[in-house]
């Protein structure tokens, strides 16, 4: 794994860049890095020194198992990675360039001063992490279903926009996020074409019909054989 230090310094973004509606105190302590695949960010066990944020790519946090394998926590391609480490003493596992990726540094010490200082900024900060927190239950949620289709529609309508969904990932890798082998996934994309329930067209996943009206995924989209493994 390359040392954190090793990742080029990249300049900052335009006004109307990734960071355009963060408060100013808060983005003006930005650092903007490019990760190559296999660059690491931070190390299981070190001390917490810089708070990250993902701009583009995926950064993977890892751990180790029993059997030395490595067993990947959670995968971030946009938003802040291991954000408890702004008040934690160690890092918990480590986090790993899954991708080409571009990633934002905040010296810990900076951004705890600021939130220290401004009722607003906290605010902020506690709104962004419940944004973050939404999306992990709308994760643990979908993991529930048993059916790989209904996992399908959830992401679509959970994660997409107006019944479509862009895919930022390989179909591979979007079938580890669902907990489905690669397998499943294509059959159960298949089927809800056929039944016209999602339209594909290259990286977009489109609800057609009243499946794109729904709230909630439809049971039964797919049998229990396709569910994750």
């Amino acid at each position: 794994m390359a040392n954190p230090r090793d990742c080029r310094n990249l300049p900052p973004s335009p006004a109307d860049g990734p960071l355009a509606d963060w408060p100013a105190d808060i983005a003006r302590l930005g650092v903007r890095y490019r990760l190559e695949t296999g660059d690491g960010l931070f190390l299981r066990g070190r001390v917490p020194t810089h708070v990250y944020w993902v701009e583009s790519g995926e950064i993977q946090l890892q751990r180790a198992s029993p059997h030395g394998r490595n067993v990947v926590l959670q995968r971030v391609r946009e938003g802040f990675v291991a954000e408890a480490s702004l008040q934690a003493t160690r890092y918990h596992c480590d986090a790993v360039a899954g991708q080409p990726s571009t990633v934002w540094r905040f010296a810990r010490g900076h951004v705890l001063e600021a939130l220290r200082g401004s009722t607003e900024l906290a605010m902020w900060w506690a709104g962004r992490l419940a944004e973050q927190l939404r999306s992990a239950r709308l994760r643990l949620e979908r993991l529930s279903l048993k059916g790989a289709g209904d996992r399908i529609v959830h992401a679509i309508e959970t994660e997409g926009s107006g019944g479509s969904l862009w895919l930022a990932s390989t179909r591979r890798e979007w079938a580890a996020e669902l907990g489905l082998t690669p397998e499943a996934l294509y059959r159960s994309l298949a089927r809800l074409q056929r039944a016209g329930v999602v339209r594909v067209q290259g990286s977009e996943l489109r609800l057609v019909g009243e499946s794109a009206g729904a709230s909630q995924p439809s049971p039964g989209l797919a049998p229990r054989a396709d569910s994750s493994r």
